[in-house]
Order: C-alpha cells, then sequence, then structure tokens
C-alpha cells in the first residue's frame, strides 16, 4: 500500500515524512486511516529519499495526473535546515499543479551558546520560504500556530492536537472497575526523568491515588534509583511492546503518568497524553503545562503530580478522565483523516471540532 517507487491508479496523495518504519508509526496510522475514511491512498517518502532525487524528471514523477497532492511533515528545528527541501518544493511547485498541505510538528527558532539563545536566522528564512509554498498550514499546538501565522502573515493557519498512537478503544471501563495500576510511558528522553528528576512526584501520585503497581512502558531505563523509595509499589518494567499491548495495559490501569516539562504550552503536540485522554485514564503531570490556549486545563483535563492529589476521590478522578476523553474526541483519528482528506477532495466532509 505504501510502494513509494511505483505509481498507483487511485486517488492518492504523497506524504513526506521525517521518518517511518512499522505498523504502529505516526504517519502510518495517519495514512492508514486516510484511506480508509475518504479512500485516498498514501505514498510515504521519507525526507532521505528526496534528498537523493537529484534528477528533475524524478522530481517531476512524483506528482503524477492522479495525485492530489502532497502532505509534508516539517519539524522546524534550528539544527537541520532542509535548504534542499526548500529546492525540491520550489521545483515541484514551478512545474505541477497540486495542493500542499504542511503539518508543523514542532517549531524551535532558537538556539543556545554559552548559556545565551541567539535566533537561528537562515533557519527562520528557509522555514519562511518553505511555509509560504503551502496552500494550507496546519499545526498541533496554539503556540505553534501563533508563531507560525506571524512569521508566513498567513492568517488561517489551523491547529489539530496530535491522536493517539495506541489505539482509540472503543470500550472504556470505569476507574472503579479497574485495579489501582499505574503506567508510565514516554520517550528515552524524557521518561528516565520521572524516576530520577520527578521520582517524589511519582511517588505522590501513586500514594494519592492508591497506586500498587507501575507499568514502565518503552526504551529500557535504569530503575534502580527507585528502590527503597516505592515501599509496597511494585515496578514492572515491561520495555518495548507492541501497540496492542500498550493499549491493554492502559486500559486496565487508571492512571497515566507522564513528564512533559521540556515542552511547555505544547500539550497538544504529546502523542502520549493522546493516549492517555483516547484510554479514559487519569493523565498526571510532573509540572503544570499551560496548555490552556488548545481547550488543556489543570485540575480538569489532567491532574500535577502534587499534594493536592489526595484530597480528590475516585468520583473527582473520574471526572477528570472523563473530560480528557471528551476533549480528545474534538480531533480522534476519524476527524483527523476526514480533516486532511477533505483538502484533497471536496467530496470529502470534515468534521473537526464537532
Amino acid at each position: 500500500m505504501f510502494d513509494t517507487t511505483k505509481p498507483i491508479n487511485q486517488k492518492q496523495i504523497i506524504q513526506i515524512v521525517p521518518f517511518y518504519t512499522n505498523d504502529g508509526d505516526f504517519n502510518v496510522i495517519l495514512a492508514e486511516a486516510i484511506r480508509a475514511e475518504t479512500g485516498i491512498v498514501s505514498r510515504l517518502i521519507n525526507y532521505k529519499s528526496l534528498r537523493n532525487m537529484d534528477d528533475p524528471r524524478v522530481l517531476s514523477s512524483l506528482i503524477t495526473p492522479d495525485c492530489l497532492g502532497v502532505l509534508l511533515h516539517y519539524n522546524c528545528r534550528h539544527y537541520d535546515v532542509p535548504h534542499w527541501l526548500l529546492r525540491v518544493l520550489q521545483y515541484l511547485t514551478k512545474t505541477r499543479d497540486f495542493q500542499l498541505i504542511i503539518l508543523v510538528h514542532e517549531f524551535s527558532a532558537t538556539y543556545t551558546r554559552k548559556g545565551i539563545i541567539f535566533p537561528a536566522f537562515r533557519f527562520l528564512l528557509t522555514s519562511y520560504q518553505i511555509l509560504r509554498l503551502a496552500d494550507s498550514i496546519v499545526t498541533t499546538t496554539s503556540r505553534i500556530e501563533n508563531i507560525v501565522s506571524r512569521l508566513t502573515g498567513k492568517t488561517e493557519v489551523i491547529c489539530l492536537p496530535n491522536f493517539s498512537t495506541m489505539g482509540e478503544p472503543q470500550c472504556i471501563p470505569p476507574l472503579k472497575e479497574r485495579p489501582p495500576y499505574l503506567i508510565v510511558f514516554g520517550s528515552q528522553h524524557t521518561r528516565p526523568l520521572v524516576y530520577t528528576k520527578f521520582s517524589k512526584n511519582l511517588l505522590k501520585a501513586c500514594r494519592a491515588l492508591g497506586i500498587e503497581r507501575i507499568y514502565d512502558v518503552g526504551y529500557p531505563c535504569d530503575l534502580s534509583t527507585t528502590e527503597g523509595q516505592f515501599k509496597g509499589i511494585e515496578i514492572v518494567p515491561m520495555g518495548f511492546q507492541s501497540n496492542q499491548v500498550v493499549s491493554e495495559l492502559m486500559l486496565t490501569s487508571r492512571g497515566g503518568f507522564l513528564d512533559y516539562s521540556r515542552f511547555p504550552r505544547d500539550l497538544g503536540k504529546s502523542t502520549v497524553f493522546a493516549a492517555y485522554a483516547a484510554h479514559g485514564l487519569v493523565p498526571v503531570l510532573t509540572d503544570y503545562n499551560p496548555s490552556e490556549a488548545d481547550g488543556v486545563e489543570n485540575n480538569k483535563h489532567y491532574l500535577v503530580a502534587d499534594e493536592n492529589l489526595s484530597s480528590l476521590d475516585l468520583s473527582q478522578l473520574q471526572q477528570i478522565a472523563d473530560n480528557a476523553h471528551r476533549w480528545y474526541q474534538d480531533h480522534n483519528l476519524i476527524k483527523v483523516a476526514k480533516f486532511y482528506g477533505s483538502y484533497f477532495n471536496p467530496e470529502v466532509k470534515p468534521d473537526f471540532g464537532n
């Protein structure tokens, strides 16, 4: 389905992605959902492959008569200034007529040297030129939306928080029917901090929620620092697991713990937070994350691991979980798929936000 070399004789789009690996990858999940909901097939092409296409005839062959357009996944970071990508897109937009939609996942336009923060002017210029080529721009958080809007001068930049890559179960059991378990999920960079820098926060959350077991899921990390601290609480290192297994763990847990302190105002782009919300968990963060602009509020859609947790009973925790789940339904995978499909096929009607 995602052959990047052979043409597909049906409605299709090209998705230019940083990478894709397996069936659990964000880009593959989105491509499958777009096909299921709109009948539009995606051809996934990663950045590296596109960068190696120096022959103009090869570049032109990407935009075939049955190609409805291009969805570019763009991580705007100062240390990855894609001048070659700008040249590719400029050539394609000059030689072919197609819809170019750019999804901005991240935006970091500064760098730090000797403790001083500098603006990355070359990066900003290149990003400006790339984004100005787009027919439409989508971002994952309101913070990024505001930056992109100011940079490009485009007023119609749309914010669409990320969906869960761990599935969207239809049957969500209430907290009272779940065992007192907690799941710790996240990247290999942020998750280890839960057991070192934020171990006291994790312990507070466990005591307040009456947690008896913690499932640690993801890249293996050192759990030795927890020895002696979590008496009476079993910590089960699960390592990497399939999406199906992770989904089942979430459905049989009451809370999901997450450190997202490195990304203030960006909770909407966290696929982990989205997964917690989609599975009806109580999301517990290490710190307050000011993401109200994306509709995510502390003590309404998530909790912070502090002393206030102990004052909440199970019915109040259930309300938090329900609020997070309702917030997620405004931009679940089906709605996201129809949203993108509507750009490339006018017969598809989006229901984003309904």
